[in-house]
């Protein structure tokens, strides 16, 4: 068999999950928990906590125990409210503008917070 290239099968489907994750990182994707669209899977992941199957951080939606049915931007940007009603306001609008886009109830978050500083 000389000059002939003989190609092994993928039997374990390394080279179709590693294209399916190439295509994943590199194609816009939705978020989830709040339908927040980013330009890439990658993008997704980095600043949502959303994998490929589509867990947050590797656990099912609303299954983290930490996040809840949160993704990692929704509860960073809870983070900063908080911050921003403790500290006098500091880039409060700013982070109540990101919480709605996030689909946040930003005003039950600073109601909750302002009941809990009394």
């Amino acid at each position: 068999m000389s000059g002939v290239a003989v190609v092994q099968p993928d039997l374990f489907g390394d080279y179709d999950r590693r294209e399916r994750s190439r295509q994943w990182g590199a194609e816009p994707a939705t978020c989830p928990a709040c339908g927040a669209q980013e330009p890439s899977g990658f993008l997704l992941r980095n600043n949502h906590g959303v994998d490929e199957d589509g867990t947050i951080c590797g656990w099912p939606l609303g299954e983290h125990p930490i996040y809840g049915a949160r993704c990692v931007a929704q509860d960073l940007t809870v983070s900063h409210i908080v911050f921003g009603i403790r500290h006098d306001g500091a880039g409060l609008e700013r982070d109540l503008e990101r919480g709605r886009e996030l689909g946040l109830d930003v005003d039950a978050i600073v109601r909750q917070e302002q009941e809990r500083q009394d």
